[in-house]
């Protein structure tokens, strides 16, 4: 007879990190039994999310000629692991790129190879299925640094469902319009859906999985200004719709003319709100980016402005920033350029950067950043 009850050892083993329980699989048939099981996965992660623990920090290598990529504690920055990427970069000119990450998987790009959903954390990864000629042939390809400006992604969880979901966006050669087509991770397959009611920015715009939604920036058709909407997709109903911009006023550093450039640069996700940049200009080498967060999701009068920055030393490629995380104190916020070069901390209260290091990753290449918590969830 077990000596300890079963709730008793659940409890325990879902405080554990994956990496031990991947090999306490090994004990007994039970315990083999009870890791694998899908009610205890759920409750894994929940622990995780609630806790905040077994957070990581993925460095995504934006050099073309690395297969490698790292992942670290995101509080502590130790414990580098390294491990392969789903598509390797011998395969051919092209990288591939992260552009989402839910509940442990991430979701990997390759503009000629595909996509796949890869859990680092078991190491095991899916290949999704390819799309029919009838959508790719009617795709106005506009390369750029390695994958296709002119395709939209994003990646989430359809809590209706009990679904991963993949949303990919095609810009029609033959129609004003972006296709989309999503993806099911329950069915495995592909189906088209309605067209997107939006032009979208295309560069660095992936999508942010906020309240079971994923959210971007762009402009009502034939009216592109640069990105004036945030607007979502609901991954339950895969219905559009628009959220609401609050009365954001930005700050303008002085430098010798008015801002003749504005709109939104990208929406992203910060400590579980959803947030969008702002970028403006004043002349022609004076550029500043705004961030705000939406404190309560679809309420617009809680948009709160939390940073101002402009091009500075540590922070060069300003255009791509994206905000990644908090830094367990609150008083720092981990920021991205999209690879252009390190990621950087931004001390709220000082309004001073510093550059990211961490031991043992080259410092001679390129990263890019995504947070993603350890679990146990299948890719299949």
């Amino acid at each position: 007879m077990c000596p300890f009850p079963s709730d008793l050892i659940t409890d325990i083993l879902c405080r554990l990190p994956v990496k031990t329980l991947l090999r306490f699989k090994c004990v007994s048939k039970p315990w083999g039994s009870l890791i694998d099981d899908s009610d205890f996965v759920k409750i894994h992660l929940h622990q995780s999310l609630k806790t905040s623990t077994n957070i990581k920090l993925f460095l995504d290598n934006c050099v073309e000629n690395d297969n490698e990529a790292y992942a670290v504690d995101f509080d502590s920055l130790c414990n580098l692991v390294q491990f392969p990427r789903p598509f390797t970069a011998e395969a051919n000119k092209y990288q591939s790129r992260i552009f989402g990450s839910c509940n442990g998987l991430l979701a990997v790009y390759h503009r000629q190879e595909g996509i796949a959903l890869w859990n680092p954390s078991t190491r095991k990864y899916h290949y999704l299925p390819t799309l029919g000629d009838d959508i790719t042939m009617d795709h106005d390809i506009l390369p750029g640094c390695g994958y296709d400006k002119n395709t939209i992604l994003g990646f989430g969880y359809d809590v209706s469902n009990s679904d991963y979901k993949v949303v990919k966006m095609f810009r029609s050669k033959t129609q004003n319009c972006f296709k989309v087509m999503i993806y099911s991770l329950k069915a495995n397959s592909w189906r088209r859906i309605k067209d997107c009611p939006y032009d979208i920015f295309t560069n660095y715009n992936d999508g942010a999985y906020v309240n079971g939604s994923l959210h971007w920036v762009g402009d009502e058709i034939d009216e592109f200004f640069g990105g004036k909407v945030i607007f979502a997709l609901n991954l339950g109903t895969e219905e559009y719709f628009e959220v609401p911009e609050g009365d954001i006023s930005f700050k303008k550093k002085k430098c010798g003319g008015d801002c003749t450039i504005f709109g939104y640069m990208n929406a992203g996700v910060l400590g579980g709100y959803l947030c969008v940049s702002h970028w403006y200009s004043t002349c022609s080498i004076e550029d500043h980016v705004n961030l705000w967060v939406m404190k309560e999701y679809g309420v617009k009068e809680t948009w709160t402005e939390l940073l101002h920055l402009s091009r500075d030393e540590w922070l060069t490629n300003i255009f791509h920033t994206r905000a990644i995380a908090y830094s367990r104190s609150g008083e720092k916020i981990l920021l991205d350029d999209g690879g252009g070069c390190q990621p950087a901390w931004f001390n709220l209260g000082n309004e001073t950067g510093e550059t990211l290091c961490i031991l043992g990753v080259p410092q001679c290449q390129r990263f890019s950043t995504i947070i993603y918590v350890e679990s146990l969830v299948s890719v299949y």
